[in-house]
């Protein structure tokens, strides 16, 4: 009989050990999200029902708020997978008003997501055997 029992002992507590659930970003489910409307709702409204955004973007004229939120479950070892993940995009016009709302769920990412083609190009920086050995010659200093 205690055999059995260090065996359910055991297994119950790798079970626990064995996936996880990691939520990070705004609690999209515990808002009021659905009160926001393009042309009526300002920015103070916005702040009053939503909080503040994840992200403040300044790009142009326009201000753009970004409210993120994901969960990740992990297996073991296994690759963590994205189980969900929501995005509120809010553009701002001069004035304060929501002009532009967009939510973006996990399956609409690919579909309405346009990345920038023009970036600027890095060299990459090589380590090179001569510089891995002499590279930090010099750096460490005695205390």
């Amino acid at each position: 009989m205690s055999k059995n029992f260090f065996v359910i002992i055991i297994l119950a507590l790798l079970s626990s050990c064995i996936s996880r659930l990691e939520k990070h970003g705004y609690m999209f489910d515990l808002s009021d999200h659905e009160k926001l409307q393009e042309g009526v709702t300002s920015k103070e409204r916005v702040l009053k029902i939503m909080g503040s955004p994840t992200l403040v973007s300044e790009l142009g004229d326009d201000e753009t708020w970004i409210y993120y939120s994901e969960n990740i479950e992990h297996f073991l070892f296994f690759k963590p997978n994205t189980e969900e993940r929501e995005v509120l995009i809010l553009s701002f016009n001069d004035g304060g008003v929501i002009y532009d709302l967009r939510k973006i769920n996990l399956n609409d990412e690919n579909k309405n997501l346009n990345f920038a083609t023009n970036y600027t190009k890095i060299d990459d920086h090589e380590a090179h055997l001569f510089k891995s050995f002499v590279g930090n010659v010099g750096q460490i200093k005695p205390q």
